[in-house]
């Protein structure tokens, strides 16, 4: 993922951030692990199935931080674009505004649909979980007591 540190809070100035002090690395780095996770099929044994939705829970807990985090920063993002380019966004349209400042928060817009999509993602493989592990629990009691 390409970085535009043009608009960046901790901006030097310049245009540029200092690289090492990103504050967008490591969330990007967080971000793919859950990508990744999420990317792995699961198994079928109940066990396997309890021990992934405790970690779904807290993939859960922890992306709802990360996008809250996401969207503060898209916000200064925004702020930052609309400060620097106030006499042109002035004199345009509300509509090319708009669009003008999408089109410079590029990275902060995406981080936030990355997020808010691994967000649903989770909830919505926790509840399948759930629904496998009620298979699971139901298939073993009518193997115990038959058909």
């Amino acid at each position: 993922m390409e970085i535009n540190c043009k608009y960046c809070p901790k901006n030097d100035g310049m245009g540029s951030c200092k690289i090492d002090d990103c504050p967008l690395l490591p969330i990007i780095q967080e971000i793919e692990e859950m990508q990744s996770f999420l990317e792995i099929t699961a198994s079928d044994n109940p066990k396997e199935l309890v021990d992934r939705l405790t970690d779904i829970n807290v993939y859960l807990a922890r992306s709802g931080k990360l996008l809250a985090d996401a969207k503060a920063y898209q916000d200064q993002v925004t702020a930052n674009v609309y400060s620097q380019h106030m006499e042109f966004l002035s004199r345009v349209p509300a509509t090319v505004a708009i669009k003008f400042v999408a089109a410079q928060s590029v990275t902060a817009n995406q981080l936030v649909v990355w997020l808010d999509r691994i967000n649903r993602t989770l909830v919505h493989a926790g509840d399948n979980i759930r629904t496998q592990i009620s298979f699971a629990k139901q298939d073993l009691a009518l193997q115990r007591k038959g058909y």
